[in-house]
């Protein structure tokens, strides 16, 4: 049992990376092209650094690591009256990745930093891409309190008391968040949302970082 516990909950490492990765090419895709402050400036006002634990220098750090790797370009121009600004850009691979990330985040359990991230990027799925993964965090959450409820049948006696009190506080975690994402994939199966292959998505619309998400 005490096994299980640790490691499922082990799932989570590099999650902050990533939701700043997808945070930062996110933004710049909304925007069609953002300057290092613009992004910065929009994820504060989202409370990013709160639920993200997003700093300002990571912001910078994924923006640059993002260029190196392809996923934006970088267009040099004239600042006002000061040194040139880097204008950034995403591409074709950067927003396969970003909507890969954010199909990760909706699956991916025992991360909640990611799962943020992804539900801020909800809209970027089409409907029938968010519900499956929403479905895949539903199914993996039912099989890991299956598995957690048989390991109970035969308790090891040498598992300290206080580790089993934290695999049930895991638990009552998982099952609140089992109704909330079963909640979520019934409310987009009814049309909550607007979606990336719905009319008026962000897609279409002229500022879409001004959506409601």
């Amino acid at each position: 049992m005490g096994k299980l516990a640790i490691e499922t909950r082990g799932l989570s490492g590099g999650g902050r990376v990533s939701a700043t990765k997808l945070l930062v090419l996110g933004i710049v895709h909304l925007s069609g092209g953002a300057h290092g402050y613009q992004v910065r400036s929009e994820l504060q006002s989202w409370g990013a650094e709160s639920w993200a634990k997003i700093k300002p220098g990571s912001i910078y750090h994924a923006l640059k690591k993002a260029a190196a790797d392809g996923l934006l370009t970088e267009h040099a121009e004239p600042g006002n009256s000061g040194p040139e600004r880097v204008l950034y850009r995403a591409t074709a691979r950067g927003r396969d990745e970003m909507v890969e990330l954010v199909r990760d985040g909706l699956r991916r359990t025992h991360d909640p930093t990611m799962l943020d991230a992804a539900i801020a990027m909800l809209p970027m799925l089409t409907r029938t891409d968010a519900i499956a993964h929403v479905n895949e965090r539903v199914a993996r959450l039912e099989a890991e309190l299956v598995g957690q409820a048989k390991g109970w049948e035969n308790p090891n006696p040498d598992i300290p008391e206080h580790v089993r009190d934290q695999a049930e506080l895991w638990a009552g975690h998982a099952r609140t968040e089992l109704e909330w994402a079963k909640s979520l994939s019934k409310r987009l199966s009814e049309g909550a949302y607007t979606m990336a292959d719905d009319p008026g998505s962000w897609q279409t619309v002229h500022n879409p970082l001004k959506m409601r998400f």
